[in-house]
Order: structure tokens, then sequence, then C-alpha cells
């Protein structure tokens, strides 16, 4: 049978069926991917604005620091013993050096902190003052809170961000960043590859004075940063979240194949995939914060679920034309039809999906 010799209400039908699949995944799916490549794009941005002091903070810091010390700040990243995104957070080991001339007594070690850092352990490595020349070096076991980027998750990149900020103000204390910093090149991160890594200085403003009777307007303080960023070192996360997802797939579409090519009304088999479907979501939303913004983890599902409803309704109208209009020739196109155009989503959908989302 051609299209050309189907009957006006065997077109109809066909076509509607056609269209409204094709239309709404299409749509699906160019929504889903802009959004993925859209924020994975972002990062860029989000690496070089952080290195960047807002031009009214640094024209108030210019009032205040002409007689401030000048110093240098170092860090290296020896280990980063977790990352955890379900509690949003991650734990860093990195030696931090504060090096400068003159007043010995400024005391650098104990006058820093680490923003939306909790300190587990400190300790000093050295503390040296000599001949106007002052360093101290401080190794720090901190925990570090981080809202983490979920949308491309499981493909995701982190941007993970230490600041050492001057618990003195910027009319005392300046930070200069030392190049000499670094990162542990044996680091291992599981799960995740260093894409790449800086460090710069910068100065915030806080809105108030905290009370200070010494301060006018709000204080502003020197941090030095250390940036990382990591990237997933393969599709392993992803195929374990989805593998559940891709037989179920898989199952429903041999299902249509069955119905169209046997005549077989394999109907009863759909609610199994879609339970399994809906249960292969908590896999990947265990490892996630409960609140998150909808991403590539709840399009592939969410296609996972379309999929299933699309070769329900195709059985459904096989079924239908069989029975009631007792036509197995149009049934057997109808369902060819509809079988190939959702195969070809389907492996469509599987790949442009992740390769919009993953940074390669």
């Amino acid at each position: 049978m051609k299209f050309g010799e189907l009957k006006s209400w065997q077109k109809k039908r066909l076509l509607m069926s056609f269209f409204t699949y094709v239309i709404i995944a299409a749509v699906f799916l160019g929504y889903a991917v802009v959004t993925m490549y859209t924020d994975k794009k972002a990062e860029d941005d989000y690496w070089v604005s952080m290195m960047q002091t807002p031009e009214k903070v640094e024209e108030r810091a210019r009032q205040f620091n002409q007689n401030a010390t000048e110093v240098t700040v170092g860090t290296y990243i020896e280990n980063l013993k977790e990352i955890n995104l379900k509690t949003s957070n991650y734990r860093v080991v990195a030696l931090i050096w504060f090096k400068w001339n003159g007043d010995e007594n400024l005391d650098m070690a104990k006058h820093f902190r680490i923003y939306k850092g909790t300190m587990n352990k400190m300790e000093t490595v050295k503390n040296y003052h000599e001949n106007g020349v002052n360093y101290q070096a401080v190794r720090c076991d901190v925990t570090v809170t981080k809202n983490y980027w979920n949308r491309r998750f499981p493909l995701e990149s982190h941007q993970l961000r230490m600041y050492v900020e001057s618990e003195l103000p910027v009319d005392d204390v300046v930070f200069v960043n030392d190049e000499d910093s670094g990162i542990n090149e044996s680091l291992g991160i599981s799960g995740y590859d260093l894409r790449r890594n800086a460090t710069g200085t910068t100065m915030i403003e806080y809105k108030d004075d905290h009370g200070d009777p010494e301060m006018t307007g709000g204080i502003i303080n020197a941090e030095h940063i250390t940036a990382l960023e990591l990237n997933r070192d393969s599709m392993g996360l992803y195929v374990k979240c989805f593998i559940a997802l891709v037989g179920t797939t898989t199952w429903v579409l041999i299902t249509l194949f069955i119905c169209t090519y046997h005549r077989v009304d394999p109907l009863s088999m759909i609610p199994a995939a879609l339970f399994g479907t809906v249960t292969n979501i908590m896999v990947g939303a265990n490892l996630l914060p409960d609140a998150l913004q909808l991403g590539l983890l709840e399009y592939v599902n969410i296609f996972g679920i379309m999929t299933i409803m699309a070769v329900a309704l195709s059985i459904i109208n096989i079924n239908r034309i069989r029975n009631k209009y007792e036509d197995r020739d149009f049934a057997s196109f109808y369902g060819r039809v509809m079988f190939y155009t959702i195969l070809f989503f389907v492996v469509a959908g599987n790949i442009i999906l992740p390769i919009s989302a993953y940074m390669f």
C-alpha cells in the first residue's frame, strides 16, 4: 500500500497522528537542546566574570586604600576530598600563604576567612618575619558551601571557587595575586576531569557597616579567588541514570513492531514499561538536592514518557483500524509509518540531548 492509494479518512488519520507527534517531539527537543546549549555556554561568561570587580566598588575602594598594605596572596590546592551535590558543598585541602613588607604585627594568618566556608582544621606551616619581609603559610581543610548548577546533570561541569577574604578592610589591606599559585598535578576527583584553573584578586562591598563606628557606608574587603572547573570524565553516570529508560523504550518499540508486522495486540505490556520509566526517574533524582531547575535529567525522562505514550496511542489506533474498519492493510501501513517516525526521533533525541549538554 502507498500513500496515494489511501482513502480520504485514511490520509486524515495518518497525517493527524504523524504531524502531531512530529511537531510535539521537534518542539520539545528543540527547547531542551537550546536550554542545554545556552547553559553550557554560560559557563564561559561565568568564568570570566569571577575576576572582575564592579567599577563602583573600585572607585569607592580607591578612597580608602591609599595607605593600605599590599599583601601578596597565593594558594596551592593539595586535595579535593569531596564534591557533594546532594548537600551542596565541597571539601578542599589547600595551602594558603601571605607575603608583605612592613608591619609584622599584621598577622594575616589570623585575619582571613574562607567565604561560605567552615574550617575543619588549620595548621601553621611557616611564620617568617625578617628584615621587614613577612611570610605566613597555613594549611586549611575547609568545607565550602556551593550552590551547584545541575541543569546539565549527569553530564554537567562545575566551577568551584574558594574565596580567601581579608577580615581587615581595604584601608588596611589590599590583596595582590601571587602568580606562583598552583594545583596538585596528581589531583584526582572521582567522576570528573579538571578542565581549567585560575587565581586572581577582587574586592567585595557589603551593603552595611556591620555596626562599626569607624566606618562610613559599606565595608569593602579584599578577596583572593582560586577557581577550578571540573567536567564529567565520561558517560558512565549518564548511562547509570538512564539504562532502565533505554530498556523500557526499546521494549515499547518492540511492542509497536510486533503489533504492526504480526497482528498481535501488545497494549497490555505498555503499563509495565511506563511504571519502569517513572521508577527510573528516582535514580538520578536521589543524587541531587530536592529543589532544582528542570534540566537534562528531567528532559530525557519526559522524552521517554512521551515515547511510551506515542507508542501506546499508535497501538490503540492500529487496533481500532483492524477491529472497527477491518482494514488490515491500512493498519499495517499506519503502524510502519508511526514505528519508523518514532524510532527516528528516539535515536535522534538520545544523541542530540547528551551532545548539547556535555562540555567536550
